[in-house]
């Protein structure tokens, strides 16, 4: 039950009105996030390669990373100016989602190599927050999504959890800093807000 408490505030900015995990719910398996791209890989290639920086900052850097491990594994994401890379799966209903709603969402999270670091799907719990209350990557992301979307994202540590990366505690990192992490995530459903 700690590490249920514990994983959730890892997406937390700040408090916010999230789920507990106090009802321990038998795990289920995570879903497939598996779509099959119908661009051809040149094409894939020129859609991609806009988002390439000439910038040798790290922003840059991991810009470039991310574009070409998406070329590698030949997917197709579409980005935003800040550097968010995102593909919405299942459009979902209704009206796009907007700061400050509050909303149910599973999710997995994991790194560019595959290595899952959070799954609210293996704790069987799904979690309740305010856009605005998450990290940078998915305040902006969960806003170009409707109640019941799938989608993934990409998310760069500036977006994340940047130089700071989330520590254990001592010199063990959840996630470690400057580092790109990605999730698939569902958004169960908008919810009435609790403090009204």
């Amino acid at each position: 039950m700690r590490y249920a408490i514990f994983l959730f505030s890892l997406l937390l900015v700040q408090a916010c009105g999230g789920s507990s995990g106090a009802n321990q719910q038998e795990a289920i398996s995570t879903p497939s996030f598996t779509v099959t791209d119908t661009l051809s890989e040149e094409a894939l290639i020129d859609k991609l390669s806009t988002a390439l920086s000439s910038d040798t900052n790290l922003l840059g850097q991991e810009r470039n990373e991310i574009v070409n491990h998406l070329i590698d594994q030949k997917k197709d994401m579409d980005f935003t100016n800040s550097g968010l890379f995102y593909r919405i799966l299942e459009p979902g209903e209704g009206d796009l989602l907007k700061w400050a709603d509050y909303i149910k969402v599973h999710y997995r999270g994991y790194f560019l190599n595959g290595k899952e670091f959070d799954s609210s799907y293996q704790r069987g719990d799904p979690i309740s927050f305010y856009i605005g209350n998450m990290i940078p990557g998915w305040n902006e992301g969960l806003q170009l999504l409707s109640p019941g979307a799938k989608a993934s994202f990409i998310v760069p540590s500036h977006l994340a959890y940047g130089e700071k990366g989330f520590t254990l505690g001592g010199d063990q990192f959840l996630v470690p800093p400057n580092t790109i992490i990605a999730f698939d995530l569902e958004v169960l459903e908008k919810l009435p807000d609790p403090n009204q």
